[in-house]
């Protein structure tokens, strides 16, 4: 199943890559503003296009829904997710933690997804029930146990709510666990946690490009996706818990105990 829808997300994510990676080096430095303090450029929209333009060449019938066009509906029941370039801000402060991230829904279920690190030329990607994959390599989540010997990350969306959250995770995760961090790319964290580089990840105000490729990725490769309250991820959720098996009820513990109202 989606084998085509697959072949050309990733060549489409390649082809944006190939253009971020040209432009990183030759960053002009101009920088525009959405609401409150994210940072957008020009190549953000120009990835957009490079992506766009393959997939509609391909997928005529498909909706879309992209961080840098929003949303075009189509009478059909799949949706392409879109995220050109997640870690803007790295991108900017010339940081090679960014990438390209393709998602495909099907009546709002996340069936495929592709996240390509254009620096380091590393693609991830996952199809429904066929395992996950880091250029070819059969990816499998941490087998680790215990969370003092665990990574955590952690992100969050804008607006001092979110922000509040990430202070309060931040503090109680770090003096539990060997160390928390936010790296400033929301789908290659999930993507590392895929991979058991790290152990569990959370974020307050996902946006849905961020984070659609990497929930499958991380679900076929053994881990487990929810919201805070143990509930299945889907594409409404506010926040989001992903681990292993063994390290996820153990978060859930933890969150519980940390102020987050």
């Amino acid at each position: 199943m989606y084998k085509k829808e697959l072949k050309i997300a990733k060549q489409a994510a390649k082809s944006a890559g190939k253009f971020l990676k040209k432009e990183f080096f030759n960053f002009d430095q101009k920088i525009d503003y959405k609401t409150g303090n994210e940072r957008v450029t020009r190549y953000d929209k120009e990835a957009n296009k490079i992506i766009l333009n393959k997939l509609r060449k391909n997928f005529p019938d498909y909706g879309v829904l992209s961080e840098e066009s929003g949303q075009t509906d189509k009478d059909s029941p799949y949706t392409w997710i879109i995220d050109p370039l997640d870690g803007t801000t790295n991108f900017t402060i010339h940081h090679t933690l960014f990438a390209v991230t393709i998602a495909l829904l099907y009546k709002n279920k996340v069936v495929m997804g592709v996240i390509y690190n254009p620096i380091l030329d590393e693609m991830y990607w996952a199809t429904e029930n066929n395992g996950s994959y880091k250029n070819g390599q059969k990816l499998k989540v941490s087998a680790k146990t215990d969370l003092k010997k665990s990574i955590i990350t952690y992100c969050h969306g804008s607006g001092k709510t979110n922000t509040e959250k990430a202070y309060r995770l931040y503090r109680h995760f770090h003096d539990i666990s060997h160390h928390c961090r936010h790296f400033g790319c929301t789908s290659l964290e999930l993507a590392m946690l895929a991979a058991g580089d790290t152990q569990a990840h959370m974020i307050s105000g996902a946006k849905i490009w961020d984070i659609s490729a990497g929930t499958i990725i991380i679900k076929e490769a053994g881990g487990k996706v929810t919201d805070w309250k143990n509930k299945t991820w889907n594409k409404e959720s506010k926040t989001i818990l992903a681990a292993n098996k063994k390290i996820h009820p153990l978060c859930l513990k933890e969150l519980k105990k940390v102020r987050l109202a």
